[in-house]
C-alpha cells in the first residue's frame, strides 16, 4: 500500500469543528470567572462567583466531572489499540487524534476545577496530568515519524520502497533526474544525519520540521536555477521533492525512532497510572463527604 495524504473528509470537518467549539468555550469560561481566578485565594469567600466557581461549587464540580470524563474517555484509544473492542469504529489514526484532543481539554478544564490553585494530593495528580499531557506530545510526534497508511498502520518496508519509487517516478516525469534528485536530498538532511546520536537526532527532526517552509523555498531555489523543470512547476515539485525527503528521514531514523517509543511508553505510563489512581481516591473522598453535582 503506497504512503498517500489523509484526505480532508467529513469526519475532519467536524473535528476541527469541535475543536474550534470546545476551545471558544474553555476560553469563555476563562475570562467569564477571570476575576475570581485572579484574586487571592484567602479573599475569595467574599466574591460573589465564590459558590459558583470554587472547587466545590456547581460550576467548579461540573468544571471537575467534565474534565474527569474527558480524562477517562482517553483510555479510549488504548482500549481500540489492544482489543478487538471498538475495531470497526473509525480508524486507529482517528481514536489517536480523539485521544489528543482528549488530553488537552481534559487537563484545561480540571484547572478550571481547581480554580488554578492545587495543594496536597492533589496537586501530585495534576501535576502527573501535566506530565501525561507534556509526554503525549511528544508521543504523537513520534507517531507520525513512523511511515504509516490512511488508516495509522505501519507501513511494511516493501510499501516504503514503492511508495518511495512512486515519489522517485513522479519527479523524473516532471522533468527531473538522478542528480537533481541527489542535490535535493543534501539540500534536505545534513550529511550523516542518521549516525547522530538519538537525542541530537530529535532536536535536528524538530528543527527541520519547523524549518519546513524554508526547506522548500530552498529546493524552489535550487530548481530554478538548476534543473531541467517546467516553468510554472516549481511549487508542486518542491512540494514532492520535500514528502519524498521527509519518508527518506523517517526511513533512515526508524530504529531510534522505535527506541525512543520504548523509553516514551516507560515515563508516560506511570505518570499515568499515577494520575487515575489519585483521581479515582479525589472522586470517591468527594462522593464519600457529600460533594456532588447536581444535572
Amino acid at each position: 500500500m503506497m504512503l498517500t495524504e489523509v484526505p480532508r473528509s467529513g469526519l475532519h470537518w467536524v473535528r476541527t469543528l469541535i475543536i474550534l467549539l470546545t476551545l471558544i468555550t474553555f476560553i469563555y469560561l476563562l475570562f467569564d470567572g477571570f476575576s475570581y481566578y485572579t484574586t487571592p485565594y484567602s479573599e475569595r469567600p467574599h466574591l460573589a462567583d465564590y459558590r459558583e466557581l470554587r472547587p466545590a461549587g456547581s460550576r467548579g464540580l461540573a468544571y471537575g466531572f467534565i474534565g474527569s470524563a474527558m480524562m477517562i474517555l482517553m483510555l479510549t484509544y488504548s482500549l481500540r489499540k489492544r482489543t478487538r473492542l471498538l475495531g470497526k469504529l473509525f480508524t486507529l489514526r482517528n481514536w489517536l487524534d480523539l485521544h489528543i484532543y482528549l488530553g488537552i481539554f481534559g487537563p484545561l478544564f480540571i484547572l478550571l476545577h481547581t480554580s488554578f490553585k492545587v495543594q496536597g494530593l492533589v496537586a501530585v495528580a495534576f501535576w502527573s496530568m501535566v506530565a501525561v499531557a507534556l509526554s503525549g506530545y511528544l508521543g504523537r510526534y513520534l507517531y507520525l515519524q513512523i511511515p504509516r497508511n490512511i488508516e495509522g498502520n505501519e507501513l511494511t518496508l516493501a510499501e516504503i520502497e514503492d511508495s518511495r519509487e512512486d515519489f522517485n517516478r513522479s519527479l523524473r516525469t516532471m522533468g527531473l533526474n538522478d542528480a537533481d534528485l541527489a542535490a535535493i536530498d543534501r539540500l534536505s538532511l545534513p550529511e550523516n544525519f542518521e549516525q547522530q546520536g538519538t537525542l541530537r537526532m530529535l532536536f535536528g527532526m524538530l528543527a527541520a520540521d519547523v524549518a519546513r517552509p524554508l526547506q522548500v523555498k530552498r529546493i524552489e531555489r535550487h530548481l530554478r536555477i538548476q534543473s531541467g523543470i517546467a516553468l510554472g512547476e516549481y511549487h508542486r515539485a518542491a512540494a514532492l521533492a520535500v514528502k519524498r525527503s521527509v519518508l527518506r528521514r523517517r526511513v533512515l531514523v526508524l530504529e531510534k525512532v522505535h527506541e525512543l517509543f520504548h523509553y516514551w511508553h516507560v515515563i508516560h505510563k506511570p505518570f499515568a497510572l499515577i494520575m487515575y489512581l489519585i483521581m479515582a481516591v479525589h472522586i470517591g473522598v468527594a462522593i464519600w463527604t457529600g460533594y456532588t453535582w447536581i444535572f
